[in-house]
């Protein structure tokens, strides 16, 4: 770039010679071998210059890449709790358009640092040496320049912050509306999504123009100044040619180097406007950079003993969500669970239970109390090793775009074909699954957008069993399936599973009728522990919920 920079203030003044000392006397000579030397640098700089190139943009898109993954990474990092500080649609733009707007300054910027400043100062140089007189003319358009970019560049930085916050809006409404089409379509509900689209995309049109009409004012201030020097340039030269003081080369050359003084502080302009806009971006992406997650490993981790018969035990348990919230989600609660136990957790929308037996793997850290694993804190063990211990089977059923099999492989990578169909079975998944056209290599759409709800959620189930965990957890997992094929998991995890301690969060009573413990919940309190029989006869809230589901089961019949 150096080396390009430097031909292009040269070529002016070996045009000038040519046109003075060889076109003025008839030196054909003297021109054909300046016009050989022209040719030689012009060929240097189009090297020099394909070369510049290449190597910014191999650079730019290598920062790219490497912010695009530390990024990635963090993200990977975060809790639930800092999942939720972010919205997913921010995320994505902070992970793909903020980055693109960094990547595309940096290629600007390095472009341009050495470039830019290395013509200006040497066309300065060349036109002082050729008349300081009109040199004068580009100093003074100089400071005109700077200052209109700075105060331009101060009105455009916070109306960039506010146009990628728009793009967060979109991003989060496409992702939004994409994902649960199939609601919007059986509500019929597309006009009211189209409404709220156009509501955001005018949002964003809006910001954008605000933002980017700074841009679009540099433009003709700076045309204006190259403009209004090229003819004060002009005007007083012509007075100096007429009276013999400077030769028409010499003017050709000078006002060259005035429009490469003017073409190179526009550049820098336009990469100082593109640095306001990227800077924008670099803030929202250091965000998440970072941001310390609240869940990470202590200074000192303690090992865990396999010996005992005691799992899990929560000792005086509050959790909230908001850390200013005065009411707590879950409050004192206190329980054990033993090795080998099948363990219910039920109660009413919104009493917790999805909160509580997130904190076993500490998706969520309590706020008060502890959650003792084999005796630790969880907060004293290795996460890795405590989430390899539990597999939790979330209520939102996950599946990804390839085969049966690939999605099973979640839970063991390595697993032979035969652990495959064993977890498949235990979950009354073998069946529905060597029904289809192939088998196990069958493709599951996006989302499994192909399969029922219970056979998602059964598929779920079957990748939660092949990990082999010590602690299965099932977070309202077999809600979509009908009782008889509950009935049916529910045995085979007595009989075939009989080593694992099994959580099952549930709606339904008969789905944790059997279980050797049952935990009743009621708005974030513990209001009962014990087997169906001894909540019957203890716990108020259980017999009402049972009583309630036993009516409208007779209802229904």
């Amino acid at each position: 770039m150096v080396i390009e920079a430097c031909g292009e203030f040269i070529l002016p003044f070996l045009n000038k010679d040519i046109i003075d000392n060889g076109a003025a006397k008839g030196d054909v000579d003297y021109i054909l071998s300046r016009g050989i030397l022209m040719a030689v640098i012009a060929v240097i700089m189009l090297i020099t210059g394909i070369l510049g190139a290449y190597f910014t943009v191999r650079a730019s898109s290598n920062l790219a890449k490497e912010i695009r993954r530390d990024t990635f990474y963090k993200i990977q990092t975060f809790s639930f709790s800092d999942i939720d500080r972010f919205s997913t649609g921010s995320l994505i733009t902070r992970i793909t358009n903020d980055i693109t707007q960094v990547q595309t300054f940096t290629q600007s910027l390095l472009r341009g640092c050495f470039r830019s400043p290395i013509m200006i100062v040497g066309a300065l140089i060349m036109s002082f040496a050729l008349s300081p007189s009109l040199a004068v003319v580009i100093l003074a358009i100089v400071p005109i320049l700077a200052i209109t970019t700075y105060l331009i560049i101060k009105k455009a930085s916070p109306a960039y912050t506010e146009m990628q916050e728009s793009l967060d809006g979109v991003n989060t409404g496409i992702k939004e509306a994409i994902t649960n089409e199939k609601v919007i379509k059986s509500f019929v509900r597309e006009d009211h999504e189209k409404s709220k689209f156009s509501v955001l995309n005018e949002k964003l049109r809006k910001k954008s123009i605000n933002a980017l009409k700074m841009m679009v004012l540099l433009q003709p201030i700076s045309a204006l100044s190259v403009n209004i020097a090229t003819l004060a340039v002009v005007w007083l030269a012509g007075e100096q040619i007429m009276v013999g003081d400077m030769e028409v080369g010499t003017l050709t050359a000078f006002i060259t180097y005035l429009s490469q003084v003017l073409t190179s502080l526009n550049f820098m302009s336009n990469i100082f406007l593109q640095g306001t806009r990227a800077a924008a971006s670099d803030k929202r992406i250091s965000e998440v950079l970072d941001t310390e997650p609240d869940i990470k490993n202590a200074h000192e981790l303690k090992l865990i003993s396999d010996e005992g018969e005691e799992i899990i035990r929560f000792s005086d348990v509050c959790f909230k969500y908001f850390k200013n919230n005065r009411k707590y989600t879950l409050e004192n609660i206190s329980f054990s669970v033993n090795k080998g136990e099948l363990v219910g957790i039920i109660g009413s929308t919104g009493s917790g239970k999805t909160t509580l037996v997130s904190m076993i793997p500490r998706l969520y850290d309590v706020d008060e109390g502890r959650v003792l694993y084999r005796g630790v804190d969880v907060r004293d063990m290795d996460v890795d090793e405590l989430r390899k211990r539990i597999s939790l089977v979330l209520q939102k059923n996950t599946l990804f775009l390839g085969s049966v099999e690939e999605n099973l492989r979640w839970g063991k990578e390595n697993a032979s074909m035969d652990e495959l169909i064993f977890a498949s079975t235990i979950a009354d998944a073998h069946g529905f699954v060597s029904a289809m056209p192939k088998g196990y290599s069958s493709e599951v759409e996006q989302g499994g957008a192909n399969l029922s709800g219970g056979q998602r959620q059964r598929l779920c189930i079957a990748r939660g069993i092949l990990k082999n965990p010590e602690v299965l957890i099932l977070d309202d997992s077999t809600s979509a399936v009908d009782t008889a094929t509950d009935a049916r998991i529910r045995k085979a995890f007595r009989e075939k599973l009989p080593e694992m301690t099994k959580i099952i969060i549930a709606q339904r009573i008969s789905s944790v009728i059997d279980a050797d413990k049952i935990i009743v919940l009621d708005s974030g309190r513990l209001v009962g522990v014990g087997t169906h029989k001894e909540l019957m006869r203890s716990c108020e809230e259980y017999r009402e919920i049972y009583y309630s589901q036993k009516e409208r089961q007779g209802d229904e019949e």
